[in-house]
C-alpha cells in the first residue's frame, strides 16, 4: 500500500485541480499521471465537483479515503503554480510531505497586487464585456461603475459571510435598481447596463463542464454542475425582479447611437486586460492571454458570420483546447491559465439568463424569449462538444506522437 504521506498528497492535488476550474473526467488522468510518477500503480480516483476520492490496495486490504473539495476557485495565478508543480513531480518527484505543503501554499496564498487591483480589474472586464455585447458608447461610464460597485460587493462579501451566500441576488438587485432607476441620467438603456457588472456570476464555465462531464458519462459531476448553474441563475432572476419593483417605473430612454465595428475588437482587448487584474493573472501571461482570446474570438467571429451562433460557438469551444495547449508549448503559461477566461467569450451566458427570466415571469415568455431560451442551450450544447472534440483530437494526436517518437528510438 503506498504510503500515507503520498495519498494525502494526491488528496490534496485532486481538491486543488477541483478548485481550478479542472473537468472531472480529466483529473484522474492528472492524478494517475503523479502517483507514476512515484512508481505507485494500485490507486485509483472518483472525482466530483465537491471532492475526491481515493481508493488504494495492498498489504492485503484495500482503503477508501476522501477529501473535501470546499474552497474558494482558484485564481489564474494559483492555478499556474499547482500546474507548475505538478511538472515538477513528473519531473522530479519530490517529498510528498514537501508536496503537501507546497500545495497548502498555493491554495492560502493572497492576491498578487492586494485587494483594491481585483476591484479595478472588474470595473475593466465589464467595460469589455459591454464593447462586446453591448456596444452603447454612452453606457461606458455607467458600466465601469456598476463593474466597480459589483467588485467591491465581492471583496466585502469575502470578509462577511452572510453576504456571500446571497451575494448573486444582492449585486443583481443593487445594479438592476441603479440601471433602471437613473436610467435616463446615465444616458442609456437600462436593459444593457445589467448583463456586464453581472458577468463574473454568470456560471458559463460550469454549465459547459456540466454539459461536458454529461456526454462523457460523468453523470454524477455533470448533473451537480447543471442544477448548480442553474439555481445561480435562478437566484440572479431574483435579484433583478426586486430590483425592478424598487426602481419603479421604467422611463423611456432614447436609443443611443450604436459604435462601430470596432468596438467589439477593442472590447476583447479590454476584457484581457481586465480579466487579467481581476484574476490576478501570472505576470508574464497577459500577451499569451490576449492572443488567445482574439483567437478565440476571431474564429468565432468569422463561423459566425458565414452559418451562425450555435455552429460558431461548436468552433470556438473545438480550438479553444489545442489553442490552449500551444500557448503552453510554446513556453506560455499552463493552459487551463487561457483556456478559463475564453468562456466568457464562448458562452453567451447573459442569453441564458434572459430566457431563466423568461421563464420565471419577470417578462413575457413571448416567442423572442422561447428562441432565445433554445439558443442559448444549444450554445452550451454546441461549445461543450467542441471542447470534447477538440480534446480527443488533442489526445489522439499526442499519443500518435509519442508512438511515432517511440518507434523512431
Amino acid at each position: 500500500m503506498p504510503p500515507e504521506n503520498l495519498l494525502e498528497f494526491l488528496r490534496q492535488c485532486g481538491v486543488a485541480l477541483c478548485l481550478a476550474g479542472e473537468s472531472a473526467n480529466r483529473i484522474p488522468d492528472e492524478l494517475v499521471a503523479l502517483a507514476d510518477a512515484y512508481g505507485v500503480d494500485d490507486v485509483e480516483f472518483l472525482v466530483v465537483p465537491t471532492g475526491v476520492f481515493v481508493r488504494s490496495r495492498g498489504g492485503g486490504g484495500v482503503v477508501v479515503d476522501f477529501a473535501n473539495a470546499d474552497g474558494p476557485p482558484l485564481r489564474l495565478d494559483q492555478i499556474d503554480q499547482l500546474y507548475k508543480l505538478f511538472e515538477q513531480v513528473k519531473a522530479a518527484p519530490i517529498p510528498p510531505a514537501e508536496g503537501i505543503v507546497k500545495v497548502r501554499e498555493i491554495l492560502d496564498a493572497p492576491p498578487r497586487h492586494g485587494n483594491l487591483v481585483p476591484v479595478l480589474g472588474h470595473g475593466v472586464l465589464t467595460v469589455g464585456i459591454g464593447l462586446l455585447f453591448v456596444r452603447d458608447g454612452r453606457a461606458l461610464v455607467s458600466l465601469a461603475l456598476l463593474g466597480l460597485l459589483v467588485g467591491v460587493l465581492r471583496l466585502v462579501a469575502e470578509r462577511v459571510q452572510v453576504l456571500s451566500l446571497a451575494l448573486p441576488v444582492a449585486a443583481a438587485m443593487l445594479v438592476t435598481f441603479l440601471a433602471y432607476r437613473y436610467s435616463p441620467e446615465l444616458g442609456a438603456d437600462p436593459a444593457s447596463l445589467l448583463i456586464p457588472p453581472l458577468a463574473t456570476f454568470l456560471p458559463g464555465a460550469a454549465l459547459t463542464l456540466g454539459a461536458q462531464e454529461m456526454v462523457t458519462r460523468s453523470i454524477i459531476s455533470g448533473a451537480s454542475r447543471l442544477v448548480s448553474s442553474v439555481y445561480v441563475l435562478l437566484l440572479l432572476t431574483f435579484g433583478i425582479y426586486a430590483g425592478m419593483q424598487l426602481a419603479g417605473p421604467v422611463q423611456e430612454v432614447p436609443v443611443p447611437e450604436q459604435l462601430g465595428s470596432w468596438a467589439p475588437w477593442v472590447g476583447v482587448l479590454v476584457f484581457g486586460v481586465g480579466i487579467y487584474l481581476n484574476s490576478a493573472a501570472p505576470s508574464r501571461s497577459l500577451p499569451w492571454l490576449i492572443v488567445t482570446l482574439f483567437v478565440a474570438y476571431g474564429a468565432q467571429f468569422l463561423v459566425g458570420s458565414w452559418t451562425g451562433g450555435v455552429f460558431a460557438a461548436f468552433v470556438g469551444g473545438l480550438l479553444i483546447v489545442p489553442l490552449a495547449n500551444a500557448v503552453q508549448r510554446m513556453g506560455g503559461p499552463p493552459a487551463q491559465v487561457v483556456f478559463l477566461p475564453s468562456f466568457w467569450l464562448l458562452v453567451p451566458g447573459a442569453l441564458s439568463l434572459v430566457g431563466v427570466s423568461g421563464l420565471t415571469g419577470l417578462v413575457e415568455l413571448s416567442a423572442t424569449g422561447r428562441s432565445n431560451l433554445i439558443t442559448a442551450f444549444l450554445t452550451v450544447v454546441a461549445v461543450s462538444l467542441g471542447v470534447l472534440v477538440g480534446s480527443s483530437l488533442l489526445s489522439n494526436v499526442t499519443a500518435s506522437s509519442r508512438l511515432y517518437t517511440s518507434r523512431s528510438a
